[in-house]
């Protein structure tokens, strides 16, 4: 069972050991967490198992409009359905405050890519050498209306 909650500035020192470990040239730094904390339109959300930070998902919201800014779950939990469970809740908690939800994902990262469609992200396009190395990423979105 995945407890959602919003994140504290305590569990920085968790997220941000997530986060260097699921990104490689395009981690956030420390500071890049604490500043999320200032800015009046970001929305922080952890998930916990047991107790357990093992989650996390940042995102801005724009007018009508959510951007995942980055998402990660601990790799000792992948495969447990958790990413899926997290993100569920993310959508539940923002039903009825935007009316869609988009993200980049790396054209590579066919696991993310199929989480989100799984819960009903779409790809809208793709923006060529979006990532510090080169590689492309993915447009996806998901319309609380439908696509």
């Amino acid at each position: 069972m995945v407890k959602v909650r919003e994140m504290e500035k305590e569990d920085i020192p968790e997220v941000f050991r997530i986060n260097k470990e699921s990104f490689t040239t395009d981690a956030w730094s420390r500071e890049g967490f604490e500043r999320e904390f200032k800015l009046p339109y970001s929305v922080r959300f952890v998930a916990e198992v047991e107790g357990k930070l093992v989650g996390y998902c940042i995102l801005w919201l724009i007018e009508d409009c959510a951007h995942v800014m980055t998402f990660a779950i601990d790799r000792a939990y992948w495969g447990r359905g958790i990413g899926k469970e997290f993100l569920r809740e993310v959508l539940n908690r923002l039903k009825g405050r935007v009316k869609k939800v988009q993200l980049d994902v790396r054209k590579s990262n066919l696991r993310a890519i199929r989480l989100y469609q799984a819960l009903n992200f779409y790809i809208v396009g793709e923006r060529r050498h979006y990532y510090s190395d080169g590689e492309n990423a993915i447009q996806m979105e998901y319309s609380f209306d439908g696509p």
